[in-house]
């Protein structure tokens, strides 16, 4: 009777520890797949952000472009020309990285750039020639489109900033649970592991008992 209870016991305790497994295997296992959500979303975060720098850098640049530009048709100083080309070159640059990280040009702000670059380029021309007037009408009639395109890269490192951010919320949120499931696991893999060596240490001394001489 003493062994059938023995035996009982033992298959109990064993089927505890195999589902005590599954779940410290089951918390391990969240655990690593939330880290790797964190890691994701911190990625999509530094991606955004990446993409709202060059974005900015690019709209510096162009602004700086455009008044130096204007600079120009004034004066008619042909030292600016070259500063006008490496601003317009560094905007050109910054914009299509920018793109380039985004993955994706949505709001075509390449062929907008391309058609600004192409338009500031016809204004220097007909600034060379000594045509100030249509010179200045061009760069008129370029104000418009620039501030539009101005106001729609705004918007855009706006959004890009906006969801940095929540990339970043996206990843402490999985860091915090990641870090639970971890104690978790850690904690449950100790008490299986104590409940193993008190059940193993009662099982030698109901042995070494049974086995004991009788004093009578």
């Amino acid at each position: 009777m003493a062994n059938n209870g023995t035996g009982s016991s033992s298959r109990f305790v064993a089927i505890a520890a195999v589902i005590g497994v599954c779940i410290v295997a089951a918390l391990f296992a969240a655990s690593v797949w939330q880290e790797n959500t964190k890691q994701s979303r911190l990625n999509e975060a530094e991606s955004s952000l990446l993409t709202a720098s060059f974005i900015a850098d690019a709209q510096t640049e162009a602004a700086t472009a455009t008044v130096v530009l204007n600079q120009y048709v004034v004066t008619g100083d042909e030292a600016l020309i070259p500063e006008i080309q490496t601003r317009t070159a560094a905007a050109v640059q910054a914009l299509s990285a920018g793109i380039a990280e985004a993955g994706s040009d949505e709001g075509n702000f390449l062929v907008q750039g391309s058609s600004a670059v192409e338009a500031l380029s016809g204004i220097i021309a007909l600034r060379q020639v000594g045509d100030v007037q249509a010179a200045a009408a061009g760069l008129e009639d370029l104000s418009p489109a620039c501030s539009a395109l101005v106001r729609e890269l705004d918007g855009f490192v706006a959004s890009e900033r906006a969801a940095a951010a929540a990339s970043m919320s996206s990843a402490d949120s999985a860091n915090t649970i990641a870090s639970w499931l971890a104690i978790s696991a850690g904690s449950l893999t100790a008490v299986t592991a104590l409940a193993a060596v008190v059940f193993v240490v009662g099982s030698l001394r109901r042995r070494s008992t049974v086995g004991a001489p009788s004093t009578n």
